[in-house]
């Protein structure tokens, strides 16, 4: 009953916090809509969106709040979750929990940060205006803020592959001396998920994803290299420390 009040504790904070951002979010939604729109500007699109209904406008303004609230409220949910969560780790947990942690957020916002200001705008770009002799184009805010988000949200969760590629080798799933022999697949894989998650199929914005992600293969392979040599050497004082006792 300990651990439940303390987890509805936690759960309290999280709560009054996001409601906190999202309330500031709300308040300030000309500035994030600024953020929003900003790649669309750079693409040359200066008219406003165009929703359909009535409740719609309204409904799209909650909805961006929402989500941005979440986004800044997140650091403080992080630190809730971690605070209910590390009284029951041993040290030497700790210490690995923490820097793994940090590294997993800071190779999402690397994603997401990679996506806005760089491949999103040159997408952006070739598909504004693109066949505008043919068609009369007309951006709609529900579908443009799905986009936008479900894009970012694909750069940040494929900027963690060289976590899970470490967290491989570690359980003993493959090692980087497969991961090595096994690049050219994945470079075809790496395209092959290129194509699906740039805005627009050009060449340029490919190379924009696909180049990054055979960067971050190859920091994987270092990642489980390392992870395997911390392995053999955990298990070998094991091994060590029972034919000690």
């Amino acid at each position: 009953m300990g651990h439940l009040g303390e987890l509805r504790r936690r759960f309290t904070f999280i709560a009054i916090a996001a409601v906190i951002c999202i309330i500031a979010a709300f308040i300030e939604k000309e500035y994030i809509f600024r953020i929003l729109m900003r790649p669309l500007r750079m693409a040359g699109f200066t008219e406003n969106l165009a929703v359909f209904g009535v409740t719609e406008g309204f409904m799209q303004i909650l909805k961006v709040s929402i989500y941005a609230g979440l986004l800044i409220a997140l650091p403080f949910i992080l630190y809730q979750f971690w605070a209910f969560i590390m009284p029951a780790l041993y040290e030497n947990e700790k210490r690995s929990t923490i820097p793994y942690v940090a590294f997993t957020t800071a190779l999402f916002l690397g994603g997401v940060a990679f996506g806005y200001f760089v491949v999103l705008p040159v997408g952006l770009r070739f598909m504004v205006g693109y066949g505008g002799e043919f068609f009369n184009q007309l951006f709609q805010a529900e579908r443009y803020f799905s986009f936008v988000s479900m894009f970012l949200l694909a750069f940040g969760v494929v900027f963690e592959l060289p976590l899970i590629m470490m967290l491989l080798a570690w359980a003993g799933l493959v090692d980087h001396v497969k991961m090595r022999k096994v690049r050219k697949y994945a470079i075809l894989a790496e395209a092959a998920i290129a194509m699906v998650f740039t805005p627009s199929q050009d060449p340029l914005s490919m190379a924009l994803m696909l180049i990054p992600l055979m960067v971050l293969y190859e920091f994987g392979i270092w990642l489980a290299r390392i992870a395997a040599k911390r392995k053999a050497k955990r298990d070998q004082l094991a091994v060590l420390s029972e034919a000690g006792e």
